[in-house]
């Protein structure tokens, strides 16, 4: 079959526009690996890149290696260091603090309007992904609590309908959600926050938006009070 005249340009290669498509598809695979490895904790808090290494690793050549790196630190996940590449960026506790005030405040919007307007069908999925949490953590399988944590809490962001706040919420989450948090709480703090998620898993079957929504606000103050402290700890 003859190609279309649209697919081929004069020298039978693919036209630009298809060129085109296949440096951003490859840009946008280089943002998302690099992002997870510096979520999942592949690099320390103040680590400088090394560009050559990292280019190695994701089979690719430093200029989109670049591009994603400006990119991460335009998301608040990297520091730019004029003439020397760049860093993780290691956030101060006071920092943290002011990061997860915002958070706290959108999700417990998120959740009144989630919680306002859930259907049973959904509610039936917060429970299952609240009894995975509560396996995991008898099971003191902190990975997988992290894991069943973090898709409560994005649901509920989901739930609410509203695209700004879907949107902001994406883009602070970014900085805030580091795997290695999950290893580093300590036993005390990760029974509490099984508590407080039994709590506002509770208020989320009985309907009790204005609840759920109190709730949440505070769980996620004292996590952010928590991190801070872990960052105290560690620096």
């Amino acid at each position: 079959m003859d190609a279309d005249a649209g697919d081929i340009d004069a020298e039978g290669t693919a036209p630009a526009r298809s060129r085109a498509f296949r440096r951003e598809a490859l840009h946008e695979q280089v943002v998302d690996r690099l992002r997870q490895m510096v979520l999942k904790g592949d690099f320390d808090p103040g680590e400088r890149l090394n560009e050559l290494a990292i280019a190695e690793a994701l089979n690719v050549s430093r200029t989109p290696l670049r591009e994603a790196i400006k990119l991460l630190a335009s998301e608040g996940l990297l520091e730019l260091l004029p003439g020397r590449g760049a860093r993780v960026r290691r956030f101060s506790p006071a920092e943290i603090r002011d990061l997860f005030e915002v958070i706290a405040a959108l999700e417990r919007h998120a959740a009144e309007c989630a919680v306002a307007g859930m259907k049973d069908n959904m509610r039936a999925e917060l429970q299952r992904l609240h009894d995975k949490m509560v396996a995991a953590h008898a099971a003191h399988d902190r990975r997988a609590y992290f894991q069943a944590n973090q898709k409560i809490h994005a649901t509920i962001v989901a739930e609410s309908k509203s695209p700004e706040l879907i949107a902001l919420h994406a883009n602070l989450t970014k900085k805030a959600r580091h795997d290695r948090h999950a290893t580093l709480l300590s036993e005390e703090r990760w029974d509490e926050s099984m508590q407080e998620h039994a709590a506002f898993n509770e208020a989320v079957q009985a309907g009790d938006a204005e609840r759920a929504g109190r709730l949440m606000l505070d769980h996620v103050r004292l996590t952010g009070e928590a991190l801070a402290d872990i960052i105290r700890r560690v620096s």
